[in-house]
């Protein structure tokens, strides 16, 4: 299975939401007893921030399918301005691992002085 690819744009000190679902031929897939672990990394592959179910970031609603990633204003504000890659992944129960989604997570400045 491919991840999508979806890019995300987020605005430094502002907070961000993100709820995909995930879906195989069209039906949701029953999350019920995964994690959710989406990592951000640098060109040099340095970590940048962790949102998962195990730090309560990333937030499963089993038997829809939709993973809600959440940063705060403070912790957006936290990051640096720059464009970085993400991979969001879903572990089963038995541990397998599916990437569902990677793409590019654009940090860009707020307008607001």
């Amino acid at each position: 299975m491919n991840p999508g690819r979806y890019n995300i744009a987020v605005v430094s000190g502002t907070t961000f939401q993100l709820a995909p679902t995930w879906k195989v031929d069209g039906l949701a897939v029953n999350l019920t007893g995964y994690s959710a672990d989406m990592q951000v990394r640098d060109v040099s592959n340095n970590l940048i921030v962790e949102l998962s179910t195990s730090n309560g970031k990333a937030v499963i609603t089993g038997a829809t399918g939709t993973v809600t990633l959440t940063l705060t204003a403070a912790q957006t504000a936290a990051l640096a301005v720059g464009t970085y890659s993400y991979g969001l992944n879903l572990i089963a129960p038995d541990t397998t691992t599916y990437q569902i989604l990677q793409g590019a997570f654009v940090v860009n400045a707020s307008s607001v002085q």
